[in-house]
């Protein structure tokens, strides 16, 4: 597009006018938009333990054959605590920009579980566990301590079959030689259109986040009451406008 101007540059993100148009809706949000909000949360948290994965780069690690440590050692999997991931369901290698839904996969080392948090009722359940299978052996045992206390088609109905843990049981340790569970989430709250996925991904990272960083005494377990308190269906009405607010003002401020 001749006028396809750009907007913002965040970080490494570039945003344009055609992203921004693409957030006013009704649209399906691409790997700008939720690689500029996951950036976001990390400037904003700052904290050294969690780590948001770019889209591109969760999509590279679903795709890729034969990773090994010396792909995945830059990320520095091994340090943390918690890890989030989008997963999309495009298949096509060749254009990392295609698919047409959206959902998060959280690794969670205290649990020693990927929760899958999917607003369209697990319709990404085949996609998540492809990437869960191709991260799981780079998150294992060998991981250390942070400074913050704190497959195939059967493959996937198994998966689905795990229940989700309650808010406060107790957790394996991060030493643990137990090879990571997967989890279908089934209190993530439900999009009401064909569309608003991306919403739904960054609000619950969002949620985590603020779990995560939570000096609270009484500090959930985990995250899922927040995210069953606070994400629901007005995500699809408030939260195109708030991103679109925060892109103005880092734009004025920046």
């Amino acid at each position: 597009m001749a006028d396809d101007a750009r907007v913002l540059e965040y970080k490494d993100i570039v945003l344009r006018n055609s992203d921004l148009d693409i957030l006013r809706g009704p649209c399906y949000l691409n790997d700008q938009i939720i690689g500029f909000y996951f950036q976001y949360l990390a400037s904003s948290f700052d904290c050294d333990d969690i780590l948001l994965v770019p889209p591109s780069l969760s999509f590279w690690l679903t795709h890729t054959q034969d990773l090994d440590n010396q792909n995945v050692a830059p990320m520095d999997f091994c340090s943390k605590r918690v890890i989030i991931f989008s997963v999309n369901d495009n298949e096509d290698f060749g254009r990392g920009d295609d698919g047409s839904h959206w959902s998060l996969l959280v690794y969670d080392r205290s649990m020693n579980a990927f929760v899958h948090h999917d607003s369209m009722e697990g319709a990404n359940n085949l996609h998540a566990v492809k990437l869960y299978e191709a991260v799981k052996p780079f998150v294992g045992r060998a991981a250390v301590a942070s400074a913050k206390p704190k497959s195939s088609s059967s493959s996937a109905r198994n998966n689905k079959k795990k229940k989700e843990p309650a808010a406060n049981k107790s957790k394996p340790s991060a030493a643990s030689t137990t090879p990571p569970a997967f989890i279908e989430s089934s209190s993530t709250p439900q999009q009401m259109n064909g569309y608003d996925c991306g919403l739904y991904v960054i609000a619950i990272a969002r949620i985590i986040c603020q779990w995560h960083t939570s000096n609270s005494k009484k500090k959930a377990e985990n995250w899922f009451p927040a995210l069953q308190k606070h994400v629901n269906a007005s995500v699809e009405l408030t939260l195109r406008d708030e991103v679109m607010k925060l892109i103005e003002d880092l734009r004025i401020s920046g």
